[in-house]
């Protein structure tokens, strides 16, 4: 039980004795008691607590994969067993990541997703989140690292709007979506497709092996001009995993019922193959419950990464809108299959994070009532450069941009 605080002897923010340190056993769970109410959703807190417990021991989660991290005030003492006052609250999650510079080749580096920021009621108003998230940004510089080097960038999710972490560094990025609503199975719409499926758990490593290697030869072709640094968070199955275990303890838990589709695929009959891997939310009304898709992937002719000839060759070939429309066809066909499962439990919608504009065309052709929406408040995407200083003016393009990265 955290001890009584007597709030007159809180210091200022810009204290030199506050200190950010490692949560250790008993302060992670005294800090996910305390923020319990804010993203417990459904759960009670008993709930919360065992579904973080979960999500540590995933791939993406043990072995030191999450690092929860306090803001304490070292001049004073721990509790007689120990304790040291929580004045703030984070957590960071280990992602592989690329960054590639025109004509410099790819490089494969540590990131860290932040999440969970939170500072107790008692404590607001004094700075702590502010404190907090400065000498964490400074930590971050080489946490992690092989030794010698520092950090590339950070990200973050803000539910807070778009101005206070932008103020500390991290820099906000397209933050939009479409929504499609679920709807029960019916006639599918007519699709010149070989086929559709749904995919499950043990069809997800390859997928995401061909989705990486697509996704590295995308990073490593020459940027435009206007960029002057490519970043992406690697879609691999470790963080396809931590999310469909949240899913899987939020559906037993509450529905009795394990998740088993974890997004669906579909054919052309020219053979390239669109797929899109989703995560159930679920909220504490039907309203907040959303099948999010994570990453939707239209493959490369043959299966393989296109090399600059093959994608010249095939500019070519799709003037004529027919390999284009046949994949527009089969993202529309994979959209409705998580329509579907949307009804199928109970859910409101289906949302994708920062669509193409062919996924968009995609989407109309089911629903034409779609339309791309700009998040001010929630969900905004944001990244800070710990790299080697770069140029007031230059560009940094952040490739795949989806709901995969969020944490």
């Amino acid at each position: 039980m955290p001890a009584v605080i007597d709030t007159a002897s809180l210091p200022d923010g810009s204290s030199p004795t506050l200190q950010l340190v490692q949560a250790n056993d008993d302060e992670m769970i005294e800090s996910s008691t305390m923020n319990a109410s804010s993203w417990r959703g459904p759960l009670d807190d008993e709930g919360y607590l065992e579904r973080e417990a979960c999500l540590r021991g995933t791939d993406l989660g043990r072995n030191g994969g999450v690092t929860y991290w306090i803001l304490i005030e070292s001049a004073v003492p721990p509790s007689d067993k120990g304790a040291r006052r929580i004045l703030a609250s984070c957590e960071t999650i280990k992602k592989r990541a690329l960054v590639a510079r025109p004509h410099s080749g790819i490089q494969e580096v540590v990131s860290h997703g932040i999440g969970s920021v939170f500072c107790p009621v008692a404590h607001r108003g004094r700075g702590y989140a502010r404190r907090m998230l400065i000498e964490l940004g400074k930590t971050l510089d080489t946490w992690q690292q092989k030794e010698g080097e520092k950090g590339v960038f950070t990200a973050l999710w803000s539910d807070i709007g778009k101005k206070f972490y932008a103020r500390l560094g991290w820099t906000v990025y397209a933050s939009s979506h479409i929504t499609l609503p679920a709807k029960p199975a019916c006639d599918p719409t007519a699709h010149d497709l070989l086929s559709v499926k749904k995919l499950a758990s043990e069809d997800l490593e390859e997928l995401c092996r061909v989705d990486e290697a697509s996704l590295r030869s995308t990073m490593a072709r020459s940027t435009s001009s206007d960029v002057d640094v490519r970043i992406a968070l690697i879609p691999d199955v470790a963080t396809m995993q931590w999310h469909h275990a949240r899913e899987d303890f939020l559906g037993l838990r509450l529905c009795s019922r394990l998740p088993l589709a974890r997004g669906a695929l579909a054919i052309t009959k020219g053979g390239r193959r669109a797929w899109c891997i989703w995560s159930r939310t679920f909220g504490t009304t039907r309203h907040g419950n959303v099948l999010n898709i994570l990453r939707i992937v239209a493959e490369p002719r043959g299966g393989e990464p296109p090399t600059e000839k093959a994608v010249s060759e095939r500019s070519a070939e799709a003037s004529s809108g027919d390999d284009q429309a046949a994949m527009e066809h089969a993202i529309s066909a994979i959209l409705e299959q998580a329509q579907v499962e949307a009804s199928d439990w109970g859910m409101a919608s289906v949302e994708l994070w920062n669509p193409s504009p062919l996924t968009i065309s995609a989407a109309k052709k089911i629903e034409p009532s779609v339309v791309l929406t700009d998040r001010d408040d929630e969900s905004i995407t944001s990244l800070r450069w710990h790299g080697k200083p770069l140029p007031v003016s230059a560009k940094i393009e952040w490739i795949a941009n989806e709901k995969y990265g969020w944490c």
